[in-house]
């Protein structure tokens, strides 16, 4: 049985019975069969389960005001010209549309300009507005409407930009917040334009959705906007996403925030995703360079890293080393350049970024001070070697109507071609003939070397 209003079993009737019963002293938000129900089948009609998550979710409604958070709290500015969310139509089935265009979110902005507190609450609000749409439109339609169709837009998701530690936790916290306070509020989970790293970013958050959320998502190819037609109607989907409706443009952007990247006037501090104490320092003397070699033993490792100088800029860039015997002071000549060097104003921004090493061999990171005859420079880094995933390789997803890849915004030796391809129930499987990753070691080089 499903555990919805009219597919119970026995069992599942006392169950609602028991849960009702127990919270008889509290005074609830909503108090029919349909919110316990949400409840039970979000621990699989655990009674006592429900009843403590339920009584958990009391604290926290006071804790945040979400009673009257709509009239009582404005979030930031930055979130609301920066977080790429809305409301927007309905689907086929009379479910409200709620947009997140999560490939615009910019988490290292989040991290700099606002307060982790302020994007909960920011969510708490927009869950309360589903609240308030819910109602709306069960007095439209003459039935109960109890969950959301949700477009997730993944155009611009890139490891430059969303491979970052803090944004992942956040995602974490916010995920932990909505399932444990909000519970089986989605209908379907629609993910468009979703580039071919995709796959990897999400076997990073995977875990943090549970899995009848999980089983909810569906990821379109190449042809996400006649797919996406199947479930949204041209008149109720705005002109960007295949429909029809222009408010005030494609984007319908009076009801959808397209977001973008954070403009530093609203960064807080400095902040920095790893602190100084957790990471390496290397003084680069004037005129001077300071490269350190990485040896990466599996293709489709990831190099993340992270800087900091204490003062002015510093020159950055990757190498790779030409051909398989190492040598220590194998000549420029025969590195080949993988990410670009460049002078990066690491003293105001710390900066971070990913390299996908298609191939193993020996990676050199270089900061070069060449360009200054009057100053040292003091740096903290911090360099990580990720293997491949375990659970997942990473297959070509096509981005464009053309069914071409598109250019990410991140580093990567080696490119491939791109796959049409639609996944339902959040299932994302290697191709076939992929090979399996292999058991190894990555491990970064001691020390480094300075040359002037």
């Amino acid at each position: 049985m499903s555990g919805h209003i009219g597919d119970l079993s026995p069992a599942q009737e006392e169950a609602l019975r028991k849960l009702k019963a127990s919270l008889s002293d509290v005074t609830l938000p909503e108090n029919d069969d349909y919110f316990f129900l949400r409840w039970l089948r979000a621990v699989k009609f655990d009674v006592q389960r429900a009843e403590d998550r339920l009584r958990k979710h009391l604290e926290f409604r006071r804790e945040f005001g979400a009673d009257t958070i709509l009239t009582d709290w404005s979030p930031p500015e930055v979130l609301v010209k920066y977080f790429p969310t809305g409301f927007f139509g309905e689907d086929r089935d009379g479910h409200p549309v709620y947009y997140d265009n999560i490939g615009n979110l910019d988490p290292r902005g989040l991290h700099r300009s606002c307060k982790l507190e302020d994007i909960v609450k920011l969510k708490v609000m927009q869950s309360e507005m589903w609240q308030a749409k819910f109602r709306e439109f069960t007095e439209q339609k003459g039935r109960k409407i109890e969950t959301i169709t949700c477009v997730i837009d993944m155009e611009n998701l890139s490891f430059h930009r969303h491979y970052y530690r803090p944004g992942i936790n956040l995602f974490s916290e916010l995920s932990g917040v909505l399932q444990r306070n909000y519970p089986e509020r989605n209908h379907l989970i629609l993910v468009v334009k979703a580039p071919r790293i995709f796959p990897a970013l999400y076997n990073l958050v995977k875990h943090f959705i549970d899995e009848n959320t999980r089983s909810k998502i569906v990821i379109f190819g190449a042809n996400w906007k006649e797919e996406l037609l199947q479930y949204i109607s041209p008149d109720q989907l705005p002109q960007a996403y295949g429909g029809t409706r222009c408010e005030p443009d494609p984007m319908c952007t009076n009801f959808i925030t397209v977001g973008g990247d954070i403009p530093p006037e609203y960064y807080m501090t400095n902040l920095t995703e790893t602190s100084k104490e957790d990471m390496e320092s290397v003084v680069v003397s004037r005129g001077s360079s300071y490269e350190r070699e990485f040896t990466v033993e599996l293709p489709e490792t990831v190099i993340r890293w992270e800087f900091i100088t204490s003062d002015h800029d510093i020159s950055f860039g990757w190498y790779q080393k030409s051909g398989a015997k190492r040598r220590r002071f194998r000549p420029m000549t025969e590195m080949s350049e993988v990410v670009p060097m460049k002078r990066r104003n690491s003293h105001i921004i710390p900066e971070s970024g990913s390299l996908l090493c298609s191939t193993a061999g020996i990676y050199v990171m270089k900061f070069d001070n060449s360009y200054s005859w009057t100053r040292s420079k003091e740096v903290f880094y911090s360099v990580k070697l990720l293997p491949p995933d375990t659970e997942l390789s990473m297959p070509q997803m096509a981005t464009e109507e053309d069914g071409t890849g598109e250019e990410e915004e991140f580093y990567e030796c080696g490119d491939g071609g791109p796959e049409d391809r639609t996944v339902h129930n959040g299932d994302l499987r290697p191709h076939e003939g992929d090979p399996g990753p292999d058991e190894g070691d990555l491990r970064p080089d001691e020390g480094g070397q300075s040359t002037t």
